[in-house]
C-alpha cells in the first residue's frame, strides 16, 4: 500500500552496529576481479566469523586516526569492477599487510597454497649481491666471527668464495627474469597454479592494477585456481643496491682504518676514494634513472664505460678481463645499438657479480694481511668469548672426569718415542695427568661419537659433545666419518685374507703363494676407488630398510663381486690358459700400488701437510686381458655375502674389535705427537706449529706410530687422522688448558 500523498515513503532501519560490519569488511578485504572473468555475478565479501561489538543507536563508531598518504591521489582512489554495478573494491596501498582477495563466498580464503608458502615461490624485489648479503665480508664481521677465526688456525689458506648452489642460483635466475620482464613490458605480475608451481605465463592484472603497489596484492581466481601476486618494482631497489655496493667496494677502507691502521698513513687513498664516491652519487641517481627506463631514454653504456674505467683502478689485475667484457657488452646497448633490454640487464647484472668478487677480493686480502695477528690473539678472544657464552659447563666436566678414570685405571704405561721409560700415569703431577686426560678424551670423541650413543659400550662415551668443543663439532663428525672408512677398508682387506685361505677352494685348482703387503695395498686403493663417495659411515651406521641402507646394499654386493674375483684371479692365474692373463694378473699384484684418486677435502683439512711413503704409479690391467665370460665363483661370492652380512655393521664383535685396536694406536700417536705439549725453554703450547702451520714433530724426528699386525696397508691413513686429531687437540689445550687445571673444575 502506497503511503499517504505528502509523506516520504518508509525505509527499512538499518542499525547502526550492521553499517558498522559492512564498512568494516570492505576496508579489510580488498578485491581484484578474477582473472579471467567468466561471470559478471558481484563478488561476495566474506564476512568475519568474531562477533562485533554492539554500538549504541545515535552514536558514531569511533574511526581510526588518519594515516599518511602514500602515491599520487589517482593511486589512492581505488579500482571500480568491471563486471557489474556496485561498491567500491577497496584502496590498493594497505599499508599494514597483503589483502587477501576472494571471489566467491564459496572460495573465501578456501586456497590451495597457503599464502605463505605461494610467497615463497615469489622472486625477491632485492637483488640477491646487496649491502646485507655483503655485510658478512666486512673486516669488522670477520674480526666478530668465533667460528671463522676458529677455522683460520686450521686452514692456512682459509679464504672467501662466491657460493653457487643449486637453489641460489634458482633464486637468481628468478629474479633476473622477473626484472627482465618488467623492464620489456612493466609487468610484475607472478602467478602459483593450484600446486604451488610457478606458472611461466603470469594470468597478468596490470590493466586491473596499472600502476606496481608499494606493497604486493594478492589475487585469486577461483576458476583457474591461480593466485597472482601483483608485485612492487624492482628496478628502483636495484639501482639504490646497485650504488650502494659500488661504493660499499670503491672505498675498502672506511672499515680498516680507525681499528687497525694509522688514519695518516692512509688519507690520501682515503681522500681520493672520498672523490671517487662522489663523482658516482652524481652520475647515478635512482629516481632519475627509473624514470628515463620507464621512458626509454636511459643510456646504459655511458653508465656502464664510466663505472667500468673506475673499477680498473680498483679490482685485482685477473679481473680486468671481466670488466672489459661487461663494456662491451653494455656498449650493444647504446641508443640505436642492437642489444636489447634483456642485454641491457645482463650487463647490469654482470657488473653486480664482478662487484661481489672484488668484495671477496679485499676480504681475502685483508684476512691474509691480518692472518699472524690473529693467530696469536685468537687463544685470548675464544677463551673470552667462551665465557661470556658457557657460564657452567657440566658436559666438559663430565667428559674430562670419565677420560682421567679411564686412564687412572690402566696399569700398563703409556708409550711414547721420546720416552725410554714411556709414561707412568700414576707417578705424573696432576696438571699433567689433565693434559694426557684431554688427549684421551678428544680421541674418543672420534671414535666413540655421541651420536653413536648406544652403538658402543666404552666408559668415556658421553651423551654430547663438551661445550669446549663447540667450534669443533664439524671438525669432529667429519673425522668420525674418516675413521668409519679406515674401519671399513681394513674389514675389507680381511674379507680378502680370509677368502684366499677358504675351505671352498678345495675342489678347485689353487696355489698358495704369500701375500705380501704389496698387495694387499694394491686392493686397498682399488677399495677405495670403489669407496670414492666415502660410505663408511653410512654403512657402518645405516639401517638396511632406509634408502641410505638400498645405496649401501648396492655397494655391499659390488665390494663383494670385486674382491671374490680377485681372489679368485690369485688363487688360480692360469685358470682360462693364457700366459699373458696370468703375466698381467701376478704383475698387477705385485707392482707397486697405485694411488687412488683424491677424494674432495674440506677447507679444515687442507691445512694439513701428509708425508705418505713413495710409490710409483702402474696402470692397471687391460680390460681386454679380463677373462670376462668367467664370473666369480658362486661358492665363493656366497660366503662373501655372508661375511659381510655378519660382520660389516657397527653392532658385530668384529667391528668392536678392529675399533678397540685402532683406538690404541692412534692414542698412542697422538700422545708421541703433543706430549710433552709446553716447550722447555718458554713453557708456551707449540706456539711455533700454530702460528706458522708447521708439521707436529718433536725434536725433528719422524712420525713413527707403532701399527698392529694387519695394518700396514692403511698405515698412511692411520697417521693422516692420528696427525689431525693431535693438531686439534694442541689447539683446544691452547685455548681451554688453564679452566681445566683449576682447582676444583674437576670436583664442582
Amino acid at each position: 500500500m502506497d503511503p499517504p500523498h505528502g509523506f516520504p515513503r518508509k525505509r527499512k532501519h538499518v542499525p547502526d552496529d550492521v553499517q558498522d560490519i559492512e564498512l568494516a569488511v570492505v576496508d579489510d578485504c580488498q578485491q581484484v576481479p578474477n582473472i579471467p572473468r567468466y561471470s559478471s555475478k558481484r563478488p561476495r565479501l566474506r564476512r568475519p566469523d568474531h562477533p562485533t561489538r554492539l554500538i549504541k543507536k545515535g552514536h558514531s563508531p569511533a574511526r581510526p586516526p588518519p594515516i599518511d598518504r602514500l602515491g599520487n591521489d589517482i593511486e589512492d582512489h581505488g579500482i571500480v569492477s568491471k563486471a557489474a554495478p556496485g561498491p567500491l573494491t577497496g584502496s590498493l596501498l594497505h599499508l599494514r599487510r597483503p589483502p587477501i582477495i576472494t571471489i566467491d563466498s564459496s572460495a573465501a580464503l578456501d586456497l590451495p597454497v597457503p599464502i605463505d608458502v605461494a610467497m615463497a615461490r615469489v622472486p625477491s624485489t632485492y637483488p640477491y649481491v646487496s649491502r646485507n648479503t655483503l655485510k658478512e665480508l666486512d673486516l669488522d664481521v670477520i674480526l666478530r666471527s668465533p667460528q671463522l677465526r676458529h677455522d683460520l688456525m686450521f686452514d692456512n689458506g682459509l679464504q672467501f668464495r662466491p657460493t653457487c648452489g643449486r637453489r641460489k642460483r634458482q633464486h637468481s635466475e628468478a629474479y633476473w627474469s622477473a626484472l627482465i620482464r618488467e623492464t620489456e613490458s612493466g609487468c610484475t605480475c607472478f602467478s602459483v597454479g593450484k600446486h604451488g608451481i610457478p606458472l611461466t605465463t603470469p594470468a597478468c592484472v596490470c590493466s586491473e592494477i596499472p600502476t606496481p603497489p608499494l606493497q604486493p596484492i594478492i589475487g585469486y581466481s577461483p576458476v583457474l585456481q591461480v593466485m597472482t601476486f601483483r608485485m612492487p618494482s624492482r628496478i628502483r631497489p636495484l639501482l639504490s643496491e646497485f650504488l650502494e655496493v659500488l661504493l660499499l667496494v670503491i672505498q675498502p677502507l672506511q672499515s680498516v682504518s680507525g681499528m687497525y691502521v694509522n688514519p695518516d698513513s692512509f688519507k690520501t687513498q682515503m681522500e681520493e676514494h672520498s672523490t671517487q664516491a662522489n663523482y658516482i652519487r652524481s652520475i647515478i641517481d635512482p629516481a632519475l634513472i627509473e624514470q628515463e627506463i620507464r621512458h626509454d631514454n636511459f643510456d646504459l653504456s655511458s653508465l656502464l664505460c664510466a663505472i667500468g674505467s673506475l673499477l680498473k683502478g680498483h679490482c685485482a689485475p685477473m679481473r680486468d678481463n671481466a670488466v672489459e667484457e661487461m663494456v662491451r657488452a653494455a656498449e650493444t646497448c647504446k641508443p640505436g645499438g642492437r642489444g636489447t633490454k634483456a642485454d641491457g640487464v645482463n650487463a647490469l647484472r654482470t657488473c653486480l657479480d664482478i662487484l661481489e668478487l672484488m668484495k671477496l677480493d679485499i676480504a681475502n686480502h685483508q684476512l691474509q694481511s691480518l692472518r699472524l695477528s690473529l693467530s696469536r690473539s685468537s687463544a685470548v678472544y675464544e677463551l673470552q668469548n667462551f665465557r661470556e657464552k658457557f657460564p657452567t659447563c657440566p658436559s666438559t666436566r663430565q667428559w674430562l672426569k670419565a677420560s682421567l678414570a679411564s686412564l687412572s685405571s690402566c696399569t700398563s704405561p703409556i708409550p711414547h718415542p721420546l720416552l725410554p721409560e714411556n709414561i707412568d700415569f700414576h707417578n705424573i703431577g696432576h696438571n699433567r695427568q689433565i693434559y694426557l686426560s684431554t688427549l684421551r678424551g678428544v680421541t674418543d670423541l672420534v671414535f666413540y661419537s655421541p651420536e653413536a650413543t648406544g652403538h658402543f659400550k666404552s666408559p668415556t662415551q658421553v651423551a654430547d659433545y663438551p661445550e669446549t668443543f663447540y667450534l669443533d663439532k664439524a671438525r669432529l663428525r667429519s673425522l668420525s666419518k674418516e675413521l668409519a672408512d679406515i674401519v671399513l677398508s681394513y674389514m675389507l682387506i680381511l674379507l680378502f685374507r680370509q677368502l684366499l685361505n677358504s675351505s671352498a677352494w678345495e675342489n678347485m685348482p689353487s696355489r698358495h703363494p704369500k701375500v705380501d703387503d704389496a698387495t694387499l695395498l694394491k686392493m686397498k686403493n682399488e677399495l677405495l676407488v670403489i669407496n670414492s663417495a666415502r660410505l663408511g659411515h653410512a654403512i657402518l651406521y645405516a639401517s638396511p630398510h632406509s634408502a641410505e641402507g638400498s645405496k649401501c646394499a648396492d655397494f655391499k654386493e659390488n665390494v663383494v663381486l670385486h674382491i671374490a674375483k680377485r681372489a679368485q684371479e690369485f688363487r688360480r692365474p692360469i685358470l682360462d690358459g693364457s700366459p699373458s692373463f696370468a703375466s698381467a694378473v701376478l704383475s698387477s699384484f705385485n707392482s707397486p700400488a697405485t694411488t687412488p684418486p683424491a677424494s674432495p677435502t674440506s677447507e679444515e683439512e687442507s691445512s694439513f701437510s701428509y708425508s705418505s711413503s713413495p710409490s710409483s704409479p702402474s696402470s692397471p690391467i687391460p680390460l681386454s686381458l679380463y677373462n670376462l665370460s668367467s664370473p666369480p665363483d658362486t661358492r665363493i661370492v656366497n660366503v662373501a655375502r655372508r661375511w659381510v652380512l655378519e660382520n660389516i655393521h657397527i653392532a658385530s664383535p668384529l667391528c668392536s674389535v678392529i675399533y678397540d685396536r685402532l683406538h690404541e694406536v692412534v692414542f698412542a700417536g697422538v700422545v708421541a705427537l703433543a706430549y710433552p705439549g709446553r716447550q722447555y725453554t718458554t713453557g708456551q703450547l707449540f706456539s711455533s706449529a700454530i702460528e706458522s702451520y708447521g708439521p707436529l714433530r718433536q725434536g725433528g724426528q719422524l712420525n713413527t706410530i707403532p701399527l698392529s699386525a694387519g695394518m700396514e696397508p692403511l698405515a698412511d691413513e692411520i697417521r693422516t687422522l692420528t696427525d689431525k686429531i693431535a693438531r686439534i687437540v694442541i689447539m683446544h689445550l691452547n685455548v681451554y688448558l688453564p679452566i681445566y687445571e683449576l682447582n676444583g673444575f674437576l670436583g664442582a
